[in-house]
């Protein structure tokens, strides 16, 4: 890794298409100044960013990893931005918190991470970008993807999860089982973040004294309190870079 000056660096992505999902998915990539290839941040979005919305690509993000001269993928899985496939809403339909709601995300997500590793398989088969060097990263749902990703395929170098399993951890006993079958069995290093007040901050320690007690190699860091309680605080990983950028260049300076 390296810093790298983005001044009058166009910070517009380029639209990218590849495999997955029934019809194809969509994302968006941004690639930093000189010459590749580059080690690549692929962050996995959460089931907020449903088709229509107008958050596609997530440059505030993307600006931090390109100042350390990594590149920075947004991949819409199936059903979600700009990629066809089944909405979330329309596959979940039963209320939060139920067990028929475990049931049916439990599901959703192994559908789900398949797109994560088309991702994955997308990047690595890029010029401008090194493929022993692609993290992943997501906040949410996307940081259960995460997880499940780093465990699915040694590929990944290295993962930053973000809040990964705050919204179902009490009350979701299978996605729970999922994420920590995935921590039982991953083989890169990972990073977990959460701020204090995220709507439980359970997984974090959770998972990170599985981790421990594996001997693996692994950062647990809880942030302190983040704008208000619960869905802002939530929202850290897409607001805070200023606050979690430094522990996580320092992770990756370390393991990437």
């Amino acid at each position: 890794m390296k810093d790298v000056s983005l001044e009058g660096h166009s910070m517009a992505p380029r639209r990218v298409s590849f495999d997955g999902g029934t019809d194809g998915l969509a994302g968006y990539l941004f690639v930093p100044p000189g010459d590749g290839p580059f080690p690549c941040v692929i962050d996995n979005h959460g089931s907020a960013t449903p088709p229509g919305t107008t958050d596609l690509s997530h440059p505030q993000t993307a600006a931090l990893f390109l100042s350390w001269c990594c590149a920075y993928l947004f991949p819409h899985r199936a059903g979600y931005g700009e990629s066809p496939g089944t909405r979330l809403d329309v596959a979940v339909t039963a209320p939060r918190g139920t067990d028929e709601h475990d049931a049916q995300m439990s599901e959703r997500l192994v559908s789900e991470n398949r797109d994560v590793l088309s991702a994955l398989d997308f990047a690595a088969s890029r010029e401008d970008i090194d493929a022993s060097r692609i993290v992943a990263m997501g906040s949410s749902l996307g940081g259960i993807h995460t997880l499940m990703a780093l465990a699915a395929d040694t590929r990944w170098k290295c993962g930053l999860d973000f809040s990964g399993g705050a919204s179902q951890w009490a009350k979701h006993p299978r996605i729970k089982a999922a994420i920590l079958a995935a921590a039982e069995t991953l083989t890169q290093p990972v990073f977990l973040i959460q701020p204090a007040n995220d709507f439980n901050t359970a997984p974090t320690d959770e998972i990170g004294a599985l981790l421990a007690a594996r001997d693996h190699p692994f950062e647990a860091r809880i942030f302190p309190p983040w704008g208000t309680d619960g869905a802002e605080a939530h929202r850290f990983c897409a607001a805070g870079q200023q606050i979690w950028g430094g522990s996580a260049k320092a992770f990756l300076k370390t393991y990437l």
